[in-house]
């Protein structure tokens, strides 16, 4: 499936060169228009460039590979700066194995504004930590950077990402496959997560921080009046990793009277949660909880470090779906040496519950996650990995045969939503709207084949 929010990441990096260093900028949203790369290379030649800035995910690898060689042949003077979780997890190695001139590790708007900068004479480019590039035919990495962005000064660029364009019931404009409204906007409220979670990406870091939370609420009302919208989705990695800050933003939320439904569809932490902050979601108001569980084996819950409480787990999922807030789970299957057995109790515990939705995805062991550098004797293979899409095996780290592997996860789709009762509860509580009938379409098309896209 192809999910093409408003690009929230460019727009940050379109700010913080417009207003430190007076940039021109242009955002073009190759995801979002479908655009292949002769039609990209197209909107360049438009433009004319002085420098090309490109973010991936791994997903997305052998596209972007494919448009920076274009680019390189067709302006091989300009510098071509590649970022975003795929350059991330990579490291300096994918200068190896791609065209682009720099990459960017990590958060960027520091970095690509140091960078900028140094191209232009103002700095020494080996001093911009954050940053490899290529020196004399060989990869020079300058090391990772020692702070963090501050994120009091950070500013998204609505402007150029033009947001009327993301608002369609037909495209998957959010993570959130139920909507309340086809005018909707993602929303940061923090950045890092200090979990580790070995099957997760670390772009922000490990260190939690913070935006504003008087200033994030007044971006949103300036954002719900402008266009008109009806509905936030809220994308932290964790936003309830610490409640003083999460209780902060939705009694601010509250206050000011924004009054738009709330999306959390980047999955919670079910045990991080209280009745207090329950209730001022259900207040603010939230009409949307994902929670992000992943496995109902204690001993997979210990190997990917993100050791739930998966008894506290249930009883918050029973407390949010009893508020009618729509509420989903999370699910992976085919960790390192998972077993039948421990997959099935995953299935019955997900089927147990009594939320609305739950996905279930195969295990993505991408560049430079713990279970993608851990993995005994296949370190190699998995490097050269061409990812497609989380519903396909990508590779099989499990003890489970492939067959058996595509088998337990259609099995979790049919034992969780082949219930009068769910599905009594979808039609009660679900918006009814073109989103609900693609995603009920999607659902049951999982419980019988591979792969969908929508």
């Amino acid at each position: 499936m192809v999910v093409a929010p408003a690009p929230m990441g460019l727009g940050y990096l379109s700010s913080a060169l417009k207003t430190r260093r007076g940039d021109t900028t242009r955002i073009v949203d190759g995801r979002r228009y479908r655009l292949s790369g002769a039609a990209l290379l197209a909107e360049a030649e438009r433009f004319q460039p002085e420098a090309i800035g490109i973010t991936a995910m791994s997903f997305e690898a052998p596209e972007a590979t494919d448009l920076i060689r274009r680019l390189k042949q067709r302006w091989p003077e300009v510098p071509v700066i590649l970022g975003g979780p795929h350059a991330t997890g990579c490291g300096p190695a994918l200068l190896e194995a791609c065209a682009a001139d720099y990459l960017v590790l990590g958060e960027g708007e520091d970095a690509l504004v140091e960078l900028l900068d140094a191209l232009e004479g103002k700095g020494e480019l080996g001093g911009v930590r954050g940053v490899a590039r290529r020196e004399q035919g060989k990869v020079v990495d300058a090391g990772p950077r020692s702070g963090c962005v501050e994120l009091s000064e950070l500013e998204v660029d609505w402007e150029g990402i033009n947001p009327p364009a993301y608002f369609s019931w037909w495209r998957r404009n959010a993570m959130n496959t139920i909507a309340r409204s086809k005018r909707r906007l993602p929303v940061f409220t923090s950045r890092g997560c200090p979990f580790g979670c070995a099957y997760c990406h670390h772009i922000f870091g490990r260190t939690y921080r913070t935006f504003p939370v008087e200033k994030t609420v007044a971006e949103m009302l300036r954002l719900r009046d402008r266009y008109r919208l009806g509905e936030f989705e809220i994308i932290d990695d964790t936003f309830n990793l610490k409640l003083e800050h999460s209780k902060a933003v939705m009694r601010e939320i509250i206050r000011r009277g924004v009054a738009t439904p709330l999306a959390f569809s980047n999955g919670l932490r079910a045990d991080r949660m209280d009745d207090e902050l329950l209730d001022l979601m259900r207040r603010a108001p939230t009409f949307r909880v994902d929670y992000a569980i992943e496995s109902a084996s204690p001993r997979i819950q210990k190997m990917m470090h993100k050791n739930l409480n998966l008894e506290r787990a249930r009883e918050v999922v029973k407390q949010t779906a009893a508020t009618g807030i729509v509420t989903g789970a999370y699910y992976i299957l085919g960790f390192p040496g998972e077993s039948e057995d421990e997959m099935m109790a995953t299935l019955e515990y997900a089927g147990s519950l009594p939320n609305h939705i739950a996905s279930f995805f195969y295990l993505m062991p991408f560049p430079g996650t713990e279970v993608a550098e851990a993995a005994a004797g296949r370190r190699e293979e998995l490097r050269g990995l061409t990812f497609r899409d989380a519903s396909d095996i990508v590779i099989n780290l499990s003890a489970v045969p492939d067959p058996v592997l595509r088998r337990l996860k259609q099995t979790g789709y049919r034992r969780f939503y082949f219930s009068l009762r769910r599905m009594a509860r979808i039609a009660r509580d679900v918006p009814k709207n073109p989103p609900l009938l693609i995603a009920a379409l999607a659902a049951l098309r999982l419980s019988f084949q591979e792969a969908v896209n929508y």
